[in-house]
Parts: structure tokens; sequence; C-alpha cells
């Protein structure tokens, strides 16, 4: 019988037509639990769930230079963005623009810098296209604006200053006085009846600029954290066994959040993984391993190497033997192994290597 691991719901309330990765598939995770552990209704709500834990948690920074890109994808042309946001130029920090980044490189999105006393630059990055392209498309758009945006506020701006920037169907206005933001409609109107850019030269981007994000740190990445190492947990002991109620704390705060009474970021001297250290695991790895202390239950969890690592209490009351267990995501080369796996197969290589 099908059963949600996470609901404790069976059909026909809940549907099973789709499947949960142990590991999310944006950043890397391949495997999946069986079909019939998660039911769909759950799976779709994890979805908001990673989405903010890969996009504005501490995972989207290594993410946006190393990668992988949208579903675990390693192409360039498909490499993870992140959030537009303000960047400066180290030389001129005065000197700002709206822009993301993507495997470790800047990119200045088209926009209009617009000072009110009638200067009007249009910025862009080469890697767009040509300047006079790319332009007229941000012009076709203009006529379009329609306050629905993104604000980005900084005290940096001059009192008449602000920028329109336009990316990925979304638009952008950054400002310090949102005194302006009534004038901005105006300031389209004006730019557009008097086509001042088609002779224009072109401003292209600042190198090396300083990137300004705000990284979110609250339950929805502790909740993820929690998600996959009892995912793995399901994975590896079954469904019957994660079913037993004394998940259920657990389970309830995965699902609909709460006090957190469970996860925790651990300090570098307190790293669960230093006793592996002398192992050769993948580079930029993800990894986690579960034990049990006294009655505890215990998942550690780290990821891109052994950063950020978190540790889950999964149950206070477990009275049985546990032998500890481990998984690794080398979303790199796109494998994946159980800890024992990797340790055999390290151990046969080595043995290779000395006949």
């Amino acid at each position: 019988m099908r059963v949600c691991i996470y609901l404790k719901g069976t059909e026909p309330e809940l549907s099973f037509t789709s499947e949960e990765h142990i590991f999310p598939a944006g950043i890397g995770g391949i495997q999946k639990l069986p079909q019939g552990y998660v039911s769909h209704e759950c799976n779709n709500a994890f979805s908001a769930l990673e989405l903010e834990f890969m996009r504005n948690s501490l995972i989207a920074l290594p993410r946006q230079f190393y990668g992988p890109g949208k579903r675990g994808n390693l192409s360039p042309k498909k490499a993870t963005k992140s959030n537009v946001t303000l960047m400066s130029s180290r030389d001129a920090p005065d000197l700002i623009e709206l822009g993301y980044i993507s495997l470790g490189r800047p990119y200045v999105i088209p926009q209009l810098k617009i000072d009110i006393n009638g200067t009007v630059h249009f910025i862009s990055d080469r890697s767009f296209g040509e300047y006079k392209k790319q332009f007229k498309d941000f012009a076709k758009k203009l006529p379009k604006f329609d306050y629905k945006y993104i604000l980005h506020e900084d005290e940096r701006f001059g009192k008449g200053d602000f920028i329109i920037g336009y990316h990925d169907g979304k638009w952008h206005v950054a400002l310090s006085n949102k005194a302006l933001i009534s004038e901005i409609d105006g300031f389209i109107e004006k730019i557009l009846s008097q086509k001042v850019f088609e002779n224009g030269t072109p401003q292209y981007a600042t190198v090396q600029p300083k990137v300004h994000q705000t990284i979110q740190m609250d339950d929805r990445y502790f909740r993820t954290c929690a998600k996959i190492v009892f995912n793995y947990l399901a994975f590896t002991k079954g469904q019957e066994f994660v079913l037993n109620e004394r998940f259920d704390p657990l389970r309830d705060w995965i699902v609909n959040g709460g006090e957190n009474e469970f996860a925790t970021l651990l300090a570098r001297e307190n790293n669960r993984f230093e006793m592996f250290s002398p192992i050769p695991f993948p580079e930029l790895s993800h990894r986690l391993i579960i034990t049990k202390i006294g009655t505890t239950l215990i998942g550690y969890i780290s990821f891109y190497g052994a950063g950020f690592e978190t540790v889950i209490k999964l149950c206070t009351n477990f009275e049985d033997s546990f032998e500890l267990a481990g998984y690794i995501c080398d979303w790199q080369k796109r494998k994946e192994y159980s800890l024992n796996d990797f340790l055999n197969a390290l151990h046969d290589k080595n043995e290779s290597n000395l006949m």
C-alpha cells in the first residue's frame, strides 16, 4: 500500500504520480525514492521550499559559482543564475548597476540609468549581443512597463538617480528616493518620444564588481536539510521504518514549519566529517551521514565539500541498534553512492593499483 512518509496519508486522498529526489535535483541530486513513498501533493509543496533553499540560503552562493544549473544540468548554457541584485565596481564603488552572477561571472542586465536632470544611459553586457539590437529589444519592452517590478533600494544612489532594468521577463527598479517612483512613467514617455539612443554610444558593464546580495537563513534552509536526511533514511531503511511515530515531530516540522527544535549549523571544530578527512571524497560533493548517539538518531549533512555542515535531530527515543549510514552526491560526475559502496570502490581501486 502506498503511504506518504510525510503526510502519512494514502490513496485516494493523496496521489502518487511523482517521485521525490533524495538530494534536490537543482543541486545535482539523481536518486529518487520509490514511487509511493512521497505523495504528489507533498512533493509539489516541497518544490517551493527547495526553491528558497537554492536561491536565497547559504547554498545559493557556491551554486552561483560552481553549478549545477536547472534540474542539475551541467551545461554552461543552463548554468544557475543568482537573483538580480545591485553590483558596484571595485574601482568606482559609486557606480552601481543591476546584474547577476552565473558560474562566478558577473553579467549586467540591459538597463536605463536615468538622472532626472536629463542624463540617460543605456547599459548592457557584451555577451548579450550587439548594442543596437539590445537597445532595440529593450525599447520594444519599455512601453509595456506596468509598475510590476522588483524594487532595489540603496542609499548610494543620488536623490535624482534611478535605474530601470529588464531580465527574464521581470522589471527591476533601483533607487534611493521612493518619491521618484511617481515620476518614472513620465521619464519613460520622454525617452520613447525623443528616441535618445538611436545614435548613442554603447556603455558596457564594468569589470570586477562587488555584488550585494541578501542571504536568508530561516527555517526553510533547515527544513530542506532535514528533508534530505529523512529521505535518505527512508531510502536506506525502508518506508515502514520511517513511518514509525517516533519520527512524527520531525515530519510535522518538515511539512508545516514552526519552532525549530531539530536542526542547527555546526561549528567548524565540531565537523563530523573530519573523521573521514583522509578519504578522497569527490571534490565539491554533497554528503550526509546518519548515526546514533545514546538514544538520539542524528543526521549530519554538508554541501559543496565539507561546507555548511548542519546537524539534524531525527528522534530522541531510538532504543534499537543502528549502523552508521552515509550518502554522497558527486553532482559534477552525475554519480551518487552510499558511503559503504564508495569506500568499497575506493578499496578495490587501491588494491588494483598495488597489483
